[in-house]
């Protein structure tokens, strides 16, 4: 008895497969070679980077050395044209403060002719007000004299009034002291009459 052995369907389509993918000598030659080629191309091309790398390290320096270089020229001139416009700027303020001054001291003399001239006003409008004053107080000095001169006069009449009161006053006393008086002698002399009577009458007797 004879044994049929049959190839299953994905055998036979993985063999088609692998057929027609087969690769050949001289395509797996040219393969090699191609990545042979590539390796000696990457090689190159890094020799190349690492020599380009090394030229722009150097460049890189010699732009630095320049920047510094130019840095330091710069800050030179900038140094430079600070002085300069130090010492124009010191040149400005020095004018200015002349003109300042200069301002300060017409202003000053200005101030000092109008407090001149205000002194002046000042003096003469004393002047006029002690006129004034002295005006005013002739006046009132001519008035209390008035006053004192009509008091005086009002007085001096007071006085002679008082005066005159007194000396009729005095004049009626003395009268009266001449009257008392003579009436006192009168009496005196009636007493006296009395007692020579009385003598007269004892011796007769």
């Amino acid at each position: 008895m004879s044994a049929t052995y049959t190839t299953p369907m994905f055998m036979t389509s993985l063999a088609k497969l692998s057929k027609e993918n087969k690769v050949s000598n001289k395509e797996m030659k040219a393969k090699k070679a191609a990545k042979t080629q590539r390796a000696k191309d990457i090689q190159r091309q890094n020799k190349i980077a690492a020599q380009m790398d090394k030229e722009l390290t150097k460049l890189e320096k010699v732009a630095a050395k320049e920047e510094a270089k130019q840095a330091k020229i710069q800050a030179k001139e900038e140094a430079k044209q600070a002085k300069i416009q130090a010492k124009e700027q010191a040149k400005q303020a020095k004018i200015q403060a002349k003109e300042q001054a200069k301002q300060a001291k017409i202003q000053a003399k200005e101030e000092a002719k109008q407090a001149k001239i205000e002194a002046k006003e000042e003096a003469k409008q004393a002047k006029i007000q002690a006129k004034e004053e002295a005006k005013q107080a002739k006046i009132e000095a001519k008035e209390e004299a008035k006053q004192a001169k009509i008091q005086a006069k009002e007085e001096t009449k007071t006085e002679a009034k008082q005066a005159k009161t007194n000396k009729k006053t005095a004049a009626k006393l003395t009268k009266q002291t001449k009257t008392e008086e003579r009436t006192d002698i009168i009496r005196t002399i009636c007493e006296n009459l009395g007692h020579t009577n009385n003598a007269t009458l004892e011796v007769t007797a």
